[in-house]
């Protein structure tokens, strides 16, 4: 190797390990949200939603830009939803679930505007999916699925995490929504992983929502399955059950006596 070649390479060398101390240096904390670099977080539309007679599937990604260092570690997520199920004899099930989660910000790098980018981890996706309505009987006529998603900016600690940054909280910073699922939602995850962890702050104040409308019945003429869905973008369903619209804007209570 020349002398050229291996000054070339030592000096670097020594400019990545300085780009890395510079960053090694900032250390992510739960500061109150005032504290935070202005930032804005946005989902990504990782392909086109899907859907069939016996289910649908979404796949999203965050992107967050900062002007600086970011101190959250976290995407955090309130997942509300109700099913609604039609007998043909009129009567209706309906079954609830609430689950908070949280996605690892990575950081990306610097972009041209001197913008800090951090996205999830690589690898990772947030997957939306639900299948086996064709396996529904012969009972029931229809199917309506709610499901809305708040998220946002939070600082996670102790949580039992994926290798790829992925974890199920048993609640909020102020359990105004906990964590409550059948053993079948992310049943893989449910089995390797426990419910842990806690969210020390947030900016929940600016979160934002997404949601997904899924409509399944039978034709009643050929009794052929049918099916139609609607992903939306910073807009909750416009026929929202109230059970939902009460659980997903829900805050905490607080209370006292003889002050």
């Amino acid at each position: 190797m020349s002398k050229s070649i291996a000054l070339t390479l030592i000096l670097a060398a020594g400019w990545l390990l300085s780009a890395c101390n510079t960053v090694a240096f900032f250390t992510q904390t739960p500061v109150p949200p005032e504290k935070l670099a202005k930032y804005e977080l946005e989902i990504e539309l990782r392909g086109e939603p899907t859907f069939d007679a016996d289910g649908y599937e979404v796949t999203l990604g965050f992107d967050l830009l900062a002007h600086g260092e970011f101190a959250y570690n976290s995407v955090v997520q309130e997942i509300v939803q109700e099913t609604v199920y039609k007998r043909i004899d009129g009567s209706e099930i309906r079954e609830r679930l609430t689950l908070v989660e949280a996605f690892r910000l990575n950081r990306v790098g610097v972009n041209k505007d001197d913008l800090v980018r951090y996205r999830l981890q690589p690898f990772q996706r947030d997957r939306h999916y639900e299948r086996g309505y064709q396996s529904l009987g012969s009972g029931i006529a229809r199917a309506e699925v709610f499901r809305v998603v708040r998220f946002y900016a939070g600082f996670v600690r102790d949580a039992d995490w994926t290798s790829l940054g992925f974890a199920h909280l048993p609640g909020n910073r102020d359990r105004s929504v906990v964590t409550s699922i059948p053993r079948n939602f992310n049943e893989r995850h449910q089995r390797g992983y426990i419910i842990d962890g806690q969210v020390e702050a947030d900016d929940r104040a600016r979160s934002k929502f997404y949601s997904m409308r899924f409509s399944w019945w039978r034709d009643a003429a050929s009794g052929v399955a049918q099916a139609q869905f609607t992903f939306r973008n910073g807009q909750r369903p416009p026929d929202e059950p109230a059970w939902v619209t009460n659980t997903i804007n829900a805050k905490a209570r607080s209370a006292g006596a003889g002050e």
